[in-house]
């Protein structure tokens, strides 16, 4: 990547991370990218549909490159609730939210291509599409609406990780971050004196017998893979000795190495809450919120990104099969429509987890990316 180019781009990473916005409030942080595009772009249509994403695309001027079908990249910009405790210039000047997942570095990679595909030019049409809210879900479900009408054949992305070799490419053929969702599922009785339970009907039973059977679901429904549930909070009443509490709720979250499985992992707790509604004479009903599909990559874009990696001189790494990284990534919604896949830029083994407060997107990483999206592009 070309050095002032490159910083340019680390510059971009880090005005994003001293501005973070939480999921569907990414206001100025969408500006920023758009206003850095405008103004240091001259080759790019840069199309802001007025939703949780833009997109800038490329189009060869040689009318037979021009007809080829195009090459999509994605990055997402949304940052998390967490406090910023870093002894850096670019501190998080928003208190309680921060950019601990390496979204301002996916966005500033992004970016940083898009200043060498403008220089340099490709064979092929590219589209870069830049997103909110992967950290929920809601990014992605609507930004791949545009991969028909553009003409995208295939779709790239990188997300960073520790644990990993620093600098070195990782990937999975096939399944490689699961699908999951937060299923919360409400149960309603009837309050009384606490002196008289027997004139209330209170739920803390029925949430007690659905988390004891949760173990037994995991195992039923890890067929073509791994299945799991966390209990992420339980609420019976209040702290009030006098009330027999008529209402509880229990929330999780459900993830499955596939999408059958996990639809499988909900029905089965569903069936089960409703049961021990009808047994203890509640009423029960069910919430779904932050669902993510299945990252699965193609094997014939794996294989470009390994050879994209030896041709930008990196060294790569397939990851062993099911996938160590059990997060989600909203990245699936596209490759539901176009074959993709979604590699791993190490951080070092020995470097901070990304949603952890010591994380900071490793600046060395960006051109790193930008130059095997440039192979996996045919920049000229």
């Amino acid at each position: 990547m070309d050095s002032e180019r490159l910083a340019r781009a680390v510059h971009l990473r880090h005005e994003l991370h001293a501005h973070p916005e939480l999921s569907l409030h990414e206001v100025e942080t969408k500006h920023r990218l758009l206003v850095f595009l405008q103004q240091n772009t001259r080759n790019l249509d840069i199309v802001d549909p007025g939703e949780r994403f833009f997109y800038a695309r490329y189009t060869p001027a040689d009318p037979e490159d021009a007809a080829k079908p195009a090459i999509a990249f994605r990055a997402d910009y949304d940052a998390l609730p967490i406090c910023e405790d870093l002894d850096v210039a670019w501190n998080s000047a928003n208190r309680g939210v921060s950019h601990k997942c390496g979204h301002d570095g996916h966005a500033a990679t992004l970016a940083g291509f898009a200043l060498e595909l403008d220089a340099r030019g490709a064979h092929q049409p590219v589209v870069l599409i830049f997103q909110g809210a992967e950290e929920i879900g809601e990014g992605a479900k609507v930004a791949c609406k545009i991969l028909e009408p553009q003409g995208v054949g295939e779709i790239y992305a990188i997300h960073n990780w520790s644990k990993m070799e620093r600098g070195t490419v990782n990937l999975v053929d096939g399944a490689t971050m699961p699908a999951s969702e937060g299923l919360s599922i409400f149960f309603t009785g009837k309050t009384s004196h606490a002196a008289e339970p027997e004139n209330g009907i209170n739920p803390a039973q029925a949430i007690a017998a659905l988390v004891a059977a949760l173990p037994g679901f995991e195992r039923e429904a890890a067929r073509g893979g791994y299945a799991m549930i966390t209990v992420v909070q339980l609420s019976v009443g209040s702290p009030n000795f006098g009330v027999n509490p008529g209402e509880g709720v229990v929330r999780l979250t459900l993830r499955a190495q596939q999408d059958a499985d996990l639809r499988a992992l909900e029905m089965s707790v569903r069936n089960r809450a409703v049961q021990l509604a009808n047994d203890a004479g509640l009423s029960v009903r069910a919430e779904l919120s932050d669902v993510f599909p299945a990252t699965v990559n193609a094997k014939a874009c794996a294989d470009k990104v390994r050879a994209a990696a030896e041709a930008a001189g990196l060294a790569w790494h397939t990851l062993p099969d099911p996938s160590p990284v059990r997060a989600s990534e909203d990245f699936g919604y596209y490759e539901q429509v176009v074959p993709g896949c979604l590699f791993y830029m190490g951080n070092g083994f020995d470097y901070p987890d990304v949603h952890t407060q010591a994380f900071d997107y490793v600046d060395d990483n960006i051109p790193r990316a930008v130059d095997v999206f440039a192979q996996l592009a045919h920049l000229k």
